[in-house]
């Protein structure tokens, strides 16, 4: 993937909106629309289940080591803690896109659905 999608400072915002989150890197943000999941080991954290919201708002002042994309996630998180944030590829989206990015000067960038 584009290494401009690695933000530059570490998490420091998570907001949930409705039915969409964001992930928030100072003057960097993703705004992601499909669900994800958060794998920390053996574990794994749907979007949905008790512990997500939680475990995602862990990742405050950590940062993004890596940036990689998969045929079952269409964007993989690799936080400095070692866990992982991954968003789902849904083919039954609620949105064309499956996340976006508005990155440092003036890139944004658009992951749409397949």
């Amino acid at each position: 993937m584009d290494i401009r999608l690695v933000p530059v400072e570490p998490l420091s915002q998570v907001a949930f909106i409705h039915d969409y989150f964001q992930l928030v890197f100072q003057e960097e943000r993703f705004t992601v629309y499909n669900k994800a999941a958060i794998a920390d080991g053996e574990n794994v954290i749907r979007q949905g289940s008790v512990g997500f919201c939680d475990k995602l708002v862990e990742f405050i002042g950590q940062s993004v080591v890596a940036v990689i994309q998969t045929d079952a996630y269409v964007l993989c998180l690799r936080f400095s803690g070692g866990a992982t944030f991954q968003v789902e590829a849904d083919h039954d989206p609620l949105w064309p896109e499956a996340f976006d990015f508005i990155g440092r000067s003036q890139f944004w960038h658009t992951e749409l659905n397949r």
